[in-house]
């Protein structure tokens, strides 16, 4: 009898594959087969024992210029970066494995130039409005409002998408974050003294900075009553959503309309179902085309929730520091990519900067005049002194 396994070296292999996730499998074969298409086309012959590293580089290089969809047409240029990195790795994986060789197509001097045209593609892409990497486009505050507008909270669809809309804007989701909320993210906050603050806490169990753990996130964040408009007041509109559950067994926060919702006899206004996550990622997206905007041109997804809600933030003059307190960033360079100004924003600055030029330089002339006024003095007591010794 044996004190360790047996395992053979096959099956662990066959174990740490069982790893990887599907997705992730069926993309990585999908790009290999691309690039040994690629290299069938072109006639090369990489897979070989004695093959050159310098010969891999230059497939690399015509493959990182050349690479294109089953239609012909380039793909995006965020696609390039990825689809390269992928065919690189597996291509060092692969010779490793098959021939023991080593090297590395992303250090090495040798494929240089191979990254180097990889860029080039990359760049020559972003020139085209349709090729290059476009963010969620952040909203207006009028069209926020218009959004929010659209739904009666006195009905189930309504009270879980104004909800929704209010929360996403001022917590700042994240393009999923709202489709994978559960209702023990959400915790009343208590003072010292025991009594409710006014405000409910948010801090999601498995956040963007804490994958794979029960940590919570470093900083909370808060929904906290408008006393200024109670119609959308997230504090409210979460009481009532909640108040609505019934008996819901399942954590997740929105959930499927009951449609006998109205019927005295019913357990509440909802079934214990959770709405699909690809449905949920389209509720920003299908509101924003009832107010009038057109999504095909511009780019509105979930995540604009958050795009829309830096933006606003910047706009006060708030510090960086506050902002990413309230929208939960990293760093204050994590949310460059979201400062969008916006026609009217654009229009204020300009004029502040026109302003201040105009300001400055009647600043500027009133001293030339001051200086030439003075320049001037010396000359005048001259000729007084002058005229006085004539007399």
């Amino acid at each position: 009898m044996f004190r360790f396994g047996q395992e053979s070296k096959e099956n662990i292999r066959q174990e740490i594959e069982q790893l990887t996730p599907a997705n992730t499998r069926k993309s990585k074969s999908s790009i290999w087969r691309q690039f040994t298409n690629f290299c069938a086309e072109k006639s090369y012959n990489f897979d070989r024992a004695d093959v050159p590293v310098e010969e891999l580089a230059l497939i690399l290089e015509d493959y990182g210029f050349n690479m294109r969809k089953k239609n012909s047409e380039d793909y995006k240029e965020s696609v390039i970066k990825v689809l390269w990195n992928s065919t690189a790795k597996q291509l060092q994986e692969y010779f490793f494995e098959k021939y023991n060789r080593k090297f590395n197509p992303f250090s090495d001097i040798e494929f240089l130039n191979a990254r180097a045209a990889k860029n080039a593609k990359r760049r020559k892409l972003q020139r085209d409005p349709t090729k290059r990497k476009e963010s969620s486009s952040a909203l207006s505050i009028d069209e926020v409002r218009k959004i929010i507008e659209l739904w009666d909270e006195n009905t189930p669809e309504g009270l879980q998408k104004k909800f929704f809309h209010v929360a996403a804007h001022e917590l700042a989701w994240r393009g999923n974050e709202g489709a994978a909320a559960q209702l023990e993210y959400f915790v009343e906050e208590i003072d010292n003294r025991g009594e409710p603050t006014g405000r409910i806490e948010y801090n999601t169990v498995f956040s963007k900075t804490t994958q794979g753990g029960s940590k919570k996130m470093a900083d909370s964040k808060w929904l906290v009553p408008n006393t200024l408009n109670e119609e959308i007041c997230p504090v409210r509109l979460f009481k009532k959503l909640t108040s609505k559950r019934g008996s819901i067994k399942t954590k997740r926060l929105f959930l499927t309309p009951n449609p006998n919702w109205k019927n005295p006899s019913s357990k509440g206004w909802y079934k214990d179902s959770p709405v699909g996550q690809n449905t949920i990622s389209s509720w920003l997206k299908s509101a924003a085309s009832l107010i009038g905007i057109d999504v095909k041109k511009i780019k509105i997804t979930n995540h604009s929730a958050r795009a829309t809600a830096v933006s606003t933030l910047a706009k006060t003059g708030i510090g960086e520091q506050e902002l990413i307190k309230i929208t939960g960033h990293g760093s204050s360079h994590s949310i460059k990519p979201y400062l969008q100004i916006d026609s009217g924003h654009h229009r204020e600055i300009i004029n502040a900067m026109r302003s201040a030029s105009t300001s400055a330089k009647t600043i500027q002339e009133s001293l030339n005049q001051k200086q030439a006024t003075t320049s001037n003095e010396p000359a005048i007591l001259l000729e007084l002194t002058t005229s006085g010794r004539k007399l």
